[in-house]
């Protein structure tokens, strides 16, 4: 990058970074990294692991720019007072978060939606509800054989709804968890798994994080990043949870089918998240409290409350918690 100190965007203390000014800093930011990646390339007269100057490690230079932007702009928000938490409140069990921010942030909650999904793990096919989900994107939906040995198909993705998954490379840079083209796809999971779950994230139980068939298969079979992204695959792993909230929502009784006859039922709906207390402590503290029980209000949360076991589902409140100052 430039030895100049030219800002890319100037800003005086106290001013709003808005969304114009955001997208002009990953322009920049890449425009100046490609350059000066492209000039090291230049200066290469051999590359062990390349017949030409326009690889650097293994990586192309595309590859290598798109790889060092991710980790600016990553460092980038966390220098500019964002945070994602995710945490798991126990009823009436004050929890602190230690953010170190130097002021009271804004707090946004959003609870984590228990979902559907198909585990392969330990030779054993089985269909689960999960917080956290590692699968591939053409993974829709998957076949499983249920309790009762009938055969029936699994939504990954929401059939009505917009497709939802992080790419599985990106929460990798988004941890820190550093990888080669000789890296395996079974060690990037376990070393992701540590990364996340890490403070200041919580450690949530082992039957809320899993991974599909496919991911499985390449775990099994060893193999690594090179592989993967030869085969087309590297980019289509993803990283699925679902985090939601209601905005201006009250308790409230709806219509819904399933009833007697054919007809209508009514079930009663909560806000998302439910019953959720805030309060900062000093500058670079707050405490979180839970207060009253998770409901179950759907036909998917009344599953997955029978799944986790109603004791625990209960008394428990998962979160993302954003932070920003």
């Amino acid at each position: 990058m430039s030895e100049t100190s030219t800002r890319y965007v100037d800003r005086a203390p106290g001013d709003l970074l808005t969304a114009e000014d955001w997208n002009t800093l990953q322009d920049k930011i890449h425009d100046d990294i490609r350059s000066t990646a492209q000039t090291a390339a230049d200066a290469v007269t051999h590359v062990h692991s390349a017949d030409d100057s326009t690889h650097l490690e293994g990586k192309g230079l595309d590859a290598l720019t798109e790889e060092i932007t991710k980790r600016v702009l990553d460092e980038v928000r966390g220098r500019t007072g964002y945070q994602q938490l995710f945490l798991v409140l126990k009823n009436d069990e004050p929890q602190v978060v230690e953010h170190g921010l130097g002021t009271p942030p804004l707090v946004d909650l959003y609870r984590l939606e228990y979902f559907e999904v198909v585990s392969r793990e330990d030779d054993e096919t089985r269909d689960a509800w999960a917080t956290f989900y590692l699968h591939h994107s053409e993974e829709r939906r998957i076949r499983v054989t249920g309790e009762n040995n009938e055969r029936r198909s699994v939504d990954i993705q929401p059939p009505d709804g917009p497709e939802m998954g992080i790419p599985f490379a990106d929460m990798l840079t988004r941890y820190g968890v550093e990888y080669t083209d000789t890296s395996t796809l079974d060690d990037l999971e376990t070393e992701f798994w540590k990364a996340f779950f890490r403070a200041p994230n919580e450690q949530f139980n082992d039957d809320q994080y899993t991974h599909s068939p496919w991911f499985e298969r390449c775990c099994k079979e060893q193999q690594t990043v090179r592989k993967l992204k030869a085969n087309g695959d590297w980019n289509d792993i993803v990283f699925q949870v679902r985090p939601r909230k209601s905005v201006n929502f009250e308790t409230s009784t709806v219509l819904a089918g399933g009833g007697k006859d054919g007809g209508d039922a009514t079930i009663t709906l909560h806000p998302h998240p439910t019953s959720v207390f805030v309060q900062h402590l000093d500058n670079n503290r707050l405490a979180l409290w839970y207060l009253g029980v998770t409901p179950a209000d759907t036909a998917d949360e009344i599953a997955a409350r029978d799944y986790i076991g109603g004791t625990r589902y209960d008394r428990e409140q998962k979160l993302m918690v954003l932070l920003k100052v």
